[in-house]
């Protein structure tokens, strides 16, 4: 028994490192971008420097998760078992980073933070580039392109209603979180053409899809949790200062600042905030379920044990701050 799970694990981590040969080749493709100037404004931090997760489980390592996503995937459905599948998914992972680095210059744009107008208007090619590359393998008819059409126009029409609606003073609850879905529509397309191009489409829709947009939203949450204080001061009223601040929401910027403030100091709210990113995980893998591709679902509950570790970094906050004190010796 001992020496079948020492093979299992040898081969869990001999799969793992051909999906990271194959990260680490988009890289090697991303010197298109350089006539646009995104590549190095742009390149994700996880995939600069992959020292400080090298030492961590695979399933461990959260940066950049769709396209690890798309990864297990096609090795579940057995995609990448052969040199024409490991050559789809390569270019499924160009596609995908094509869009994310158009989304990340509309974002840079929406926000006011594009010092170069012109290079908003150089990413949009990456759309151009991303559909030529998905031609060579998916025809006018494969229900990929109505998936890819519908995830960029969700995605972009998402970030100006995500920025309108968070500078407004009031809004409706919970608001973001169908925003939230459609930010990560875009987050998908490895993974949708993984399942398109191994006929499991009907996963797809079911199960997958869905399981990932709970996995987005999860996400985006604690993000917000973490950015909560950058976005007051650039005047953006995120999703956990509005769950932060709900006492005071829709007085005045100073009130609602200072409620949040509170609450990250003593804990208070924080622990019903992280529960909103805990049913959306939990969700995410009671959709998914654990057979159709138990790397994710054991990523899914990676993911929830993360979000414990927030938790009981909150709970330890606030047990220091109300302990009762010794008096002091006389």
């Amino acid at each position: 028994m001992a020496s079948r799970s020492a093979a299992a694990a040898r081969c869990r981590r001999r799969s793992e490192n051909d999906l990271e040969a194959r990260l680490r080749r988009l890289l090697l493709r991303a010197d298109r971008l350089e006539r646009n100037r995104l590549a190095e404004r742009l390149l994700p931090a996880s995939f600069r420097d992959d020292s400080a997760t090298s030492a961590v489980a695979p399933e461990a390592r959260l940066g950049f998760y769709w396209l690890r996503i798309a990864g297990w995937l096609g090795e579940s459905f057995g995609l990448t078992a052969t040199a024409r599948g490991r050559k789809l998914f390569d270019d499924l992972c160009w596609i995908q980073y094509c869009v994310y680095c158009l989304f990340r210059a509309q974002d840079d744009l929406v926000d006011g933070e594009c010092g170069e107008p012109l290079l908003a208007v150089e990413a949009n090619q990456l759309t151009v580039e991303a559909a030529r590359c998905a031609a060579r393998w998916f025809e006018g008819a494969s229900p990929f392109w109505e998936i890819f059409q519908d995830a960029v126009d969700r995605t972009s029409r998402a970030l100006v209603a995500l920025d309108d609606l968070q500078r407004k003073p009031e809004r409706e609850a919970h608001a973001e979180l169908g925003l939230y879905v459609d930010l990560g529509a875009s987050l998908k397309l490895a993974a949708a053409g993984v399942a398109v191009a191994s006929g499991r489409e009907r996963e797809w829709r079911e199960r997958i899809s869905p399981a990932l947009d709970h996995l987005a939203v999860a996400g985006q949450v604690l993000d917000d949790l973490e950015d909560v204080e950058d976005d007051l001061a650039a005047g953006r009223i995120n999703y956990a200062a509005w769950w932060l601040s709900r006492p005071v929401f829709g007085e005045t910027r100073e009130a609602l600042a200072a409620v949040v403030a509170f609450s990250l100091a003593t804990g208070d709210r924080l622990g019903g905030l992280v529960e909103v990113a805990r049913r959306r995980a939990v969700a995410a893998a009671d959709v998914l379920g654990p057979a159709i591709c138990p790397p994710v679902h054991r990523y899914l509950g990676i993911y929830r044990c993360r979000i414990d570790g927030v938790e009981a970094a909150i709970e330890r906050r606030r047990s220091a701050l109300f302990a009762p004190r010794r008096p002091r010796a006389a």
